[in-house]
């Protein structure tokens, strides 16, 4: 919703589906859709961002569930995020999340799908990406989990439009409706 308020307010028509770009950095994004006034459609988004997720985060279901379930378990989180570290330390604080890694857009030269976030967290947790497993919402997520080594990749279906198949085809991901899907495996 950030970037559709801030086209519309900077009068940017686009070619393409925001769907699309989903999952890349902020920066990245800004760039490929205002060129020359990327620096105005950037901070126009951030400004945005940052009301509404005071309006519109909340967990998906069983996020919470699952982040317990993983606590108890003693198993190390992390999140990595294409948005900005000050954007997703909020949204994290807003949904009582404080994962032991979070690895955001603004912490590595190249965002996702390049896998450099997702070996940046594994390093940082010590983890080989084959004893791992990976969850996300874009195809972004799921392309920067596979070109890492991670093999149990995660796609939780939302709003976005995404190409499922291939996301099961060619990178093995397991579509899931929600976060109860692996509480329950």
């Amino acid at each position: 919703m950030a970037w559709e308020l801030a086209l519309k307010d900077l009068g940017i028509k686009i070619p393409v589906d925001l769907d699309k770009l989903m999952g890349r950095k902020t920066e990245e994004i800004a760039k490929l859709l205002a060129k020359d006034r990327w620096k105005e459609l950037y901070e126009r988004k951030n400004a945005y961002f940052d009301n509404l997720v005071k309006i519109y985060a909340k967990p998906t279901p069983c996020a919470i569930d699952l982040v317990n379930k993983l606590k108890k378990e003693k198993v190390k989180t992390a999140v990595v995020t294409s948005s900005l570290r000050r954007s997703a330390i909020e949204s994290l604080k807003i949904l009582n999340f404080e994962p032991d890694i979070l690895v955001a857009g603004d912490d590595v030269k190249k965002g996702k799908p390049d896998p450099e976030p997702v070996l940046k967290a594994l390093s940082l947790l010590g983890e080989d990406p084959r004893n791992v497993f990976g969850v996300g919402d874009t195809l972004q997520d799921v392309i920067a989990y596979y070109n890492s080594g991670i093999r149990e990749i995660y796609l939780v279906k939302g709003d976005l439009k995404i190409d499922y198949d291939e996301a099961m085809r060619k990178y093995n991901a397991k579509v899931i409706e929600t976060l109860c899907c692996i509480i329950n495996h």
